[in-house]
């Protein structure tokens, strides 16, 4: 059963799309219609909060097309002919395949009123989510100089030293 797919972008993706809408001269075929959808009716995200299971620029993903594995293959936003192990956003394929969750069926219109079945399979790397990795891995660096047990200079007669009760910091 296929079902209506649910576009996420990321904010840059998003702009990226816009700009192409814009700046298009041709005809409005079956790209343009699905780029007009895919701008017009995408959830966006900023970068850190895009879901690391979903297609975005520069992501490397299996995908089956009408039933046969393809890929792996890096979504690119180059104008260039399709280098192997590439896929341009620039072409139906490309452009449907982005913003799709991994899992999702999208049947995309190709012109002249053929149609294939894309289903995004596995999503081998997401260059935010490595981003937000990478990041994690600097944070989880934790350097720390233990307190003294007793003070340097006491807290005078009478009173107890507690080392965890912080006062702050003095007044000037």
């Amino acid at each position: 059963m296929v079902t209506e797919p649910h576009f996420q972008l990321t904010t840059r993706d998003h702009a990226i799309l816009q700009a192409m809408l814009e700046r298009h001269g041709g005809p409005h075929d079956a790209f343009v219609s699905l780029l007009e959808r895919k701008v017009r009716e995408s959830t966006l995200y900023f970068r850190d909060d895009i879901p690391p299971n979903v297609v975005t620029l520069n992501t490397r993903l299996v995908y089956l097309l009408d039933r046969t594995q393809c890929g792996p293959q890096m979504i690119v936003q180059e104008l260039a002919a399709e280098k192997p192990g590439m896929l341009s956003l620039r072409t139906v394929r490309g452009l449907a395949l982005l913003g799709l969750a991994e899992g999702a069926v999208f049947r995309v219109e190709t012109g002249e009123g053929s149609a294939e079945l894309l289903q995004v399979h596995e999503i081998l790397s997401q260059p935010e989510a490595q981003a937000r990795a990478a990041a994690r891995r600097e944070h989880n660096v934790v350097s720390f100089r233990p307190r003294r047990a007793t003070p340097v200079a006491g807290p005078g007669p009478g009173v107890d030293f507690d080392p965890d009760d912080d006062p702050g910091p003095s007044a000037a």
